[in-house]
C-alpha cells in the first residue's frame, strides 16, 4: 500500500527542486500512467525545435522501480544506489525527499536521502480513553506516576505503566516518571481538553507523518489507509531499544491506537479521513523556512512589560509564549519534535522576571529544572534576549554546574561566534542571576539590533550543533571515573549506538584527525575482519603505521591504555610457549599472571565493551610456539544457551579460576617480514585475516591541513561481536550469497590444486562470514569485498620456487583480470583498471615478478 503514497505525492506536488543544484522540475499534469515533468532543459529544447513537447513523461512504474531501489538500502542512499532508474536519479531523490518520512542531507557535492526512524514509544501504547483516564487520576491525586510499582503488580501494573508511557509521550510525565506540573495545570484548566491534546499531537513527529500520509491516501478505502500506515510503521519504527523494526502485531496495535487518538481529537473523522489538508499545512518540505522566530521574540520583548501590569491568568501573551512560539521552532527542519521538545514560559501563577523559551533534547531532559539545554533568556528590562546553552538551576549543585560549564566551553571551537564567558546580564533578581550563572555559552541580541530571520536560524542551528556535540562527548564518553582492580583509571560510560556505516565514518574521521592517512576502505576491511574473527594480522614494511592504525582504531571507540581496554604487548624473540602471554606457576606454586591474562579478566568483567590487544612484532618469536593454545581455544568456540563460549584457556587448578576466551576480546598482531623474523605456518594463516600495509604516499599531505578534531566515543560490544560460527548460521539468511561465494572459491581451488594449496572449510566459512557482514551493512561492493578476502585468506598460502607456482599464479591472474599475464604489464597496476579483483591481481603480479629471482611468497622480504 505504501507505493500509493508515492504515486499520490506526484499528483499533489507541483514543483520538485533537485537537492544540490536546486534545478526546477515542474509537474504540469498527470494521467493514469504517469506525470508530465517540465524542466529548463526540456523547455529550451522545445523552444529551439529540438523537441516536439516541452516536457518529459515519467511513468508511475518507473517511479515505483526507483522507490523499490531506495527501500533496498533506505539509509544514506546516494545516486549510485539507483541502478535501474539511473538517468533520473537527481529527480527521484528530490521527489522522494518530499515524502513526510524521508529526509535529505546535502554536504558539499554529497547528497543522500534516508528514511526517518522512530521508536515504538513514539506511538500510542493504549487507547485514548486509557491515557486520559490515567491523567485524570494523576490530576485528582489518586495516583502518583513515579510509584506504580508500589501500587500495582501483575497485569494491572503493565496496563498502568503503558498509560504512563503515553502520558510521557504527550509531555505530562518526565523521564523520571514525575509529573510535569506546569503541563498538568495547563491541561486541567483548559476549557477544551481535547483541543489541548490536539495541539500537542500536531507537534509530535510520528503523528505529523501519519496525518500527511492519510491526506495523501484520501482516495483509498478506510481499510487500505490503515493497512498503509501499518506498513509504514514496520518500515520506519524500531523497538524501544532501537535494534529491530516493529513487527506486524505491534504495528497493528499501535496504528489502531494512533487512529483512535486522531479521531478523538478531531484530526480525522470517523472514516479516518483528515479534517484538514495536512499535506499543505503540516509539511515543510517545499518551504524550508516557514518559521517566524524573529517576530516572535520581538513580540515578547515589546509587550511583556506591559503585560506584567495585567492579571496573569488567561493573558493572551502567556498563551502565545506557551503554545504559538513552540510551533515556530517545529517548522525548522532541524528541530524535530520526535527528538526535541520546545517549551515557553512566562511564569507559573505569576509573571516571571525572566521569561524563556527552551529547546531540549528529549534523551537529556524534558524539564528545565534539570539537565542542560538550549534556552532563549529575556532580560528583565526586555532590551535583550540571549540564545544560550544553559542548565537547570533547581536540581543542579554549584559544583556540578561549574563542571558542566567548563566542559561545554571546552567543546566549542575557537572559530564559533558563540561567546564562552560570564558577561551575560539578565537583571538583578535572584532568578536572573541564577540563570546567568547557569549559562555556559550564548549569543546576545539587542531589541534595537535584532538580526534577520535567516541569521537567527543559522545561530540556532550552530547552537544545536554545539549542544549535540556536547551530548556525544558527555553521554558517549566522559562520565564518572573509577579505579579498576588493576589500578587503572576507567570511566563508567554510556555507549553510543551507531550503525556500521556511521561507525566506520567515525573511526575513519578520528584516525584522519590524528594526522594519519588511511583509505576508508582499509578501515572497513579491518572492521569486517575483526567482526569475522577476533584475530587479525597486519603485515608490511616497517614505518607504514600498522601499530598506530590499531591504536587509533581502538581509541576512536573508547578503548585506551589508560582505561585498560587497549593493551600493547611487545613480543620477545625468546618466547617459546604460552606461559609468556598467559602466565605460569612459580616455584612457590603461585600463579603469576601473564599480560594477556590480565586483559582477559578485565574483558570478562565488562562483557558489553570491546577490548583490543596488539601483539607488536608478533613474529619475532615463532607464533606456533607461544600462541598455539590461544589459536586452539579460538577454534573451540561453540553456541551454548544463545552465547558463544570457548574451552578453557587456563584451568581453575592453574589460575585459580577457569579462564575462557571472552567474545569481546580482539587480538591484532603486527608483523614485519625480514631476516630477524619467522615465517607463518598454514595453521596460523588459516585462522587469521592477513592485511597488508605497504602503501606509502609521502606526497599526500592534504589530510594534514584538516583541523577538525574528532572526539572518541564509546561503542558497545554489539557493534563488533560475531553472529556466525558455522556456515549454517549464515546460510539460513544469506543462501544466495553463500552459494555465489562458494562457487567462486571452487573455481579458485581448481587453480590451487596445482600445488595442493586449496582452501578448506574453515577458510570458506570465514570468507562467507565476512561477505555476509559486508552485505548486511552495505559497506563494499560484492567483488570489492571478495577481493579483500582472496588477498587476505588465500594468497598468503602460496609460496615456492618451481614451475607449478608460476603456472598457478598465472592462472589466478587470468581469473582475476580475464586476461593473460604478460611480463611487460605496468607494475604500478594502472593497467588493472576493470579487473574483477584488482588488489589480488596486483599481488599476484608482484609475486610473479619476485619468482624471477628464484623464489616467491606473499611476503615482502
Amino acid at each position: 500500500m505504501l507505493e500509493n503514497i508515492v504515486i499520490e505525492l506526484s499528483k499533489r506536488i507541483k514543483l520538485v527542486k533537485t537537492l544540490s543544484t536546486k534545478k526546477e522540475n515542474k509537474i504540469t499534469k498527470f494521467d493514469e500512467k504517469g506525470i508530465y515533468v517540465e524542466t529548463g532543459s526540456s523547455r529550451n529544447k522545445f523552444q529551439n525545435g529540438e523537441k516536439q513537447v516541452p516536457y518529459e513523461y515519467i511513468f508511475y512504474d518507473f517511479i515505483n522501480e526507483g522507490w523499490q531501489e531506495f527501500l533496498k538500502k533506505s539509509k544514506n542512499v546516494t545516486a549510485n544506489d539507483f541502478v535501474k532508474t539511473r538517468g533520473r536519479t537527481s529527480f527521484l531523490m528530490a521527489f522522494f525527499s518530499n515524502l513526510p518520512f524521508v529526509e535529505a542531507f546535502v554536504s558539499g557535492k554529497s547528497t543522500t536521502i534516508s528514511l526517518l526512524e522512530f521508536q515504538t514509544d513514539q506511538l500510542p501504547n493504549v487507547t485514548y480513553e486509557s491515557v486520559i483516564g490515567f491523567l485524570e487520576e494523576v490530576i485528582s491525586g489518586t495516583l502518583e506516576p513515579s510509584q506504580l510499582n508500589q501500587l500495582y503488580d501483575g497485569n494491572l501494573y503493565r496496563v498502568k505503566s503503558r498509560s504512563r508511557q503515553d502520558a510521557r509521550l504527550l509531555g505530562f510525565i518526565n523521564e523520571f516518571n514525575e509529573s510535569n506540573q506546569f503541563e498538568m495545570n495547563e491541561y486541567s484548566t483548559a476549557e477544551n481538553k481535547e483541543e489541548y491534546i490536539k495541539r500537542v499531537l500536531l507537534n509530535l513527529g510520528y503523528f505529523r507523518v501519519a496525518l500527511i500520509c492519510l491526506d495523501l491516501l484520501k482516495g483509498l478505502s478506510k481499510k487500505d489507509r490503515k493497512l498503509a500506515l501499518e506498513e509504514l510503521g514496520m518500515l520506519i519504527v524500531r523497538n524501544s531499544r532501537g535494534d529491530n523494526l516493529m513487527v506486524e502485531s505491534v504495528a497493528k496495535e499501535r496504528t489502531n491506537n494512533l487512529l483512535l487518538w486522531l479521531e478523538h481529537t478531531n484530526l480525522i473523522d470517523h472514516d479516518w479521513l483528515p479534517t484538514e489538508n495536512y499535506f499543505d499545512t503540516l509539511s515543510n518540505k517545499e518551504n524550508v523556512s516557514m518559521s517566524d522566530i524573529r517576530n516572535s521574540l520581538l513580540k515578547v520583548m515589546n509587550e511583556y512589560l506591559s503585560a506584567k501590569r495585567d492579571g496573569f491568568g488567561g493573558h493572551p501573551l502567556g498563551a502565545f509564549v506557551r503554545n504559538d512560539i513552540p510551533k515556530e521552532f517545529y517548522h525548522l527542519d532541524f528541530i524535530d519534535s520526535s527528538k526535541y521538545t520546545v517549551t515557553g514560559s512566562v511564569g507559573q501563577g505569576n509573571w516571571a522576571s525572566v521569561p524563556w523559551i527552551a529547546v531540549m533534547n528529549r534523551k537529556i531532559t524534558v524539564s528545565t529544572q534539570r539537565g542542560y539545554y538550549i534556552v532563549y533568556l529575556f532580560s528583565e528590562d526586555m532590551k535583550s534576549v540571549y540564545l544560550t546553552l544553559a542548565q537547570g538551576v533547581t536540581e543542579t549543585s554549584k559544583e556540578e554546574m561549574q563542571r558542566i560549564k567548563d566542559e561545554i566551553r571546552d567543546s566549542i571551537s575557537i572559530s564559533s561566534k558563540v561567546k564562552k564567558e560570564d558577561h551575560i546580564n539578565l537583571g538583578n533578581s535572584t532568578k536572573a542571576r541564577q540563570y546567568a550563572e547557569s549559562t555556559a555559552a550564548y549569543i546576545h541580541y539587542r531589541l534595537d539590533e535584532m538580526p534577520n530571520e535567516t541569521t537567527l536560524i543559522e545561530d540556532l542551528k550552530e547552537m544545536v550543533d554545539i549542544y549535540e556535540h556536547y551530548i556525544t562527548l558527555k553521554e558517549g564518553y566522559q562520565t564518572q571515573e573509577t579505579m579498576n582492580t588493576d589500578g587503572l583509571m576507567v570511566r563508567e560510560t554510556e555507549e553510543v549506538s551507531l550503525n556500521d556505516q556511521e561507525l566506520i565514518h567515525h573511526i575513519y574521521s578520528y584516525i584522519r584527525s590524528k594526522g594519519f592517512f588511511y583509505k576508508k576502505e582499509e578501515v572497513i576491511n579491518l572492521f569486517l575482519s575483526l567482526k569475522t574473527k577476533p584475530f587479525v594480522i597486519l603485515s608490511g614494511i616497517s614505518g607504514t603505521g600498522k601499530t598506530k592504525m590499531v591504536q587509533w582504531f581502538a581509541e576512536s571507540v573508547g578503548a585506551t591504555e589508560e582505561n585498560g581496554k587497549f593493551s600493547l604487548i611487545p613480543i620477545r624473540p625468546d618466547w617459546n610457549d604460552g606461559s609468556d602471554l598467559l602466565g605460569y606457576v612459580d616455584i612457590k606454586g603461585e600463579f603469576k599472571e601473564g599480560p594477556l591474562t590480565k586483559v582477559i579478566k578485565r574483558a570478562v568483567d565488562q562483557p558489553n565493551l570491546p577490548f583490543f590487544v596488539l601483539l607488536d612484532e608478533m613474529n619475532l618469536a615463532r607464533v606456533e610456539y607461544y600462541f598455539s593454545d590461544i589459536l586452539s581455544v579460538m577454534e573451540s568456540r561453540k553456541w551454548k544457551d544463545g552465547q558463544i563460549v570457548s574451552s578453557n584457556l587456563l584451568s581453575k587448578e592453574i589460575a585459580g579460576t577457569d579462564l575462557k576466551l571472552p567474545n569481546n576480546l580482539y587480538i591484532i598482531g603486527t608483523v614485519n617480514m625480514d631476516e630477524t623474523t619467522h615465517p607463518f605456518s598454514k595453521k596460523v594463516l588459516d585462522r587469521a585475516n592477513t592485511i597488508e600495509f605497504n602503501r606509502v604516499e609521502l606526497g599526500n599531505l592534504l589530510f594534514l591541513s584538516e583541523q577538525n578534531q574528532v572526539e572518541p566515543i564509546v561503542i558497545g560490544q554489539e557493534s563488533f561481536e560475531s553472529n556466525y560460527l558455522h556456515l549454517k548460521d549464515v546460510y539460513l539468511g544469506n543462501k544466495d550469497l553463500v552459494e555465489k561465494v562458494t562457487g567462486e572459491l571452487v573455481r579458485i581451488n581448481e587453480a590451487l590444486q596445482l600445488m595442493s594449496a586449496q582452501v578448506g572449510y574453515r577458510v570458506r566459512d570465514e570468507i562467507c562470514f565476512y561477505m555476509a557482514y559486508n552485505s548486511e551493512s552495505q559497506l563494499l561492493d560484492f567483488d570489492q569485498a571478495l577481493d579483500h578476502c582472496i588477498l587476505q585468506k588465500i594468497l598468503p598460502r602460496i609460496a615456492g620456487s618451481d614451475s607449478r607456482v608460476d603456472q598457478l599464479l598465472r592462472n589466478l591472474f587470468q581469473h582475476f583480470t580475464n586476461r593473460q599475464y604478460e611480463e611487460d604489464i605496468d607494475f604500478s597496476g594502472t593497467q588493472l583498471t576493470g579487473a574483477k579483483y584488482p588488489l589480488s591481481a596486483a599481488k599476484v603480479m608482484e609475486m610473479l615478478r619476485r619468482l624471477e629471482d628464484g623464489f616467491t611468497s606473499f611476503w615482502i622480504s
